[in-house]
């Protein structure tokens, strides 16, 4: 099912300059969502993807940021802490692009963007796609 955009009244804007934008899908089994970072005139400064894969239940991610460029890795769902507690999940990204990860979420992204503005969706498919090519 293609990404629904959160409405932006229930979105934390935490990033001084930047407005975050938030998506995301409504399936049931494994699924993920896109954070973008957008500057003041609406272009795209950094964005965030995530993809929880069903049913193996990995969960992989990737960002990207003009400053760093593209990385890839795991998400930590973390186990049963003290008393039971569930602890949080921790982002893992390796020093180099996963290039198993980038396919998964490249195919992820191309099946849920439809919701994307063009030029939103073509730099994002543009870097997925340079980083798979320089491998």
């Amino acid at each position: 099912m293609p990404w629904q955009q959160i409405d932006r009244q229930y979105v934390k804007q935490d990033q001084p300059g930047f407005e975050t934008v938030w998506f995301w899908d409504t399936t049931d089994r494994g699924g993920g969502e896109l954070l973008l970072w957008l500057d003041s005139s609406g272009s795209i400064d950094g964005f965030q993807m995530s993809y929880e894969q069903w049913p193996s239940g990995r969960h992989y991610v990737c960002q990207w940021r003009q400053a760093s460029g593209l990385q890839t890795g795991l998400v930590d769902e973390g186990g049963a802490g003290m008393r039971l507690a569930k602890q949080s999940s921790i982002m893992r990204f390796s020093d180099v692009v996963d290039q198993k990860v980038l396919s998964l979420l490249t195919r992820y992204f191309r099946a849920n963007s439809s919701i994307l503005a063009d030029p939103i969706r073509e730099l994002i498919g543009s870097i997925l796609s340079s980083a798979a090519e320089g491998a």
